[in-house]
């Protein structure tokens, strides 16, 4: 053999095993070679040199995932509880539904007002982070839920006769203004939430 035909066959060899460093097949390394001119072999040369560090570097990258509209919703992130990654907020919903459920076949309303507190105080919380970090916006919820509590108070500890249109057009108001300022609120957040 020669001396020239020995050191193509080492060219040979250490290119193939680049290749399979790179991550191509075997098969591909094998594959006969098509005999092309010298300018032409010189002129393909680097940029299947560059195509291959392309594959290479893609097949080493790890797959990006795109996220779900849970996670991120038109580009602001889901906001994290102070308490993550502890799941307080996904026990809170499943204790207070519990409490509920049985107060409710059990008919002890102590249970069921309990499971509704949880409940409420859960989903406020939620409801609240999600609103002011422009994720997402919870105005009308959040603007009745002071005004349903605030009017329960007064029913059941001050006046119990605090009722009727003039009470329901109060609280409307009231819960219009919280809803108006709320969404004000939410698009601030949104325009100033990191993307």
């Amino acid at each position: 053999m020669s001396k020239s035909r020995a050191k193509k066959k080492q060219r040979r060899r250490s290119r193939a095993a680049a290749d399979v460093r790179a991550g191509r097949d075997a098969a591909d390394v094998r594959a006969p070679v098509r005999a092309e001119p010298a300018d032409e072999r010189a002129a393909a040369r680097p940029e299947q040199r560059a195509a291959a560090r392309a594959q290479a570097s893609a097949a080493q990258a790890p797959a990006q995932r795109r996220p779900s509209r849970l996670e991120v919703r038109a580009g602001v992130p889901r906001p994290d509880a102070i308490w993550a990654p502890f799941p307080l907020t996904e026990i809170g919903m499943a204790v207070g539904l519990v409490l509920f459920v049985l107060g409710f076949f059990s008919s002890r309303p102590a249970l069921f007002l309990a499971g509704v507190g949880v409940l409420v105080v859960v989903v406020a919380e939620l409801c609240l982070r999600e609103h002011f970090a422009g994720f997402r916006s919870h105005s009308i919820l959040l603007g009745l839920l002071p005004v349903t509590v605030v009017h329960l108070g007064v029913v059941y500890l001050a006046d119990a006769t605090w009722r009727g249109p003039l009470a329901l057009a109060l609280d409307l108001a009231v819960a219009c203004a919280l809803a108006w300022w709320l969404q004000r609120r939410y698009v601030a957040a949104r325009l100033a939430a990191p993307r």
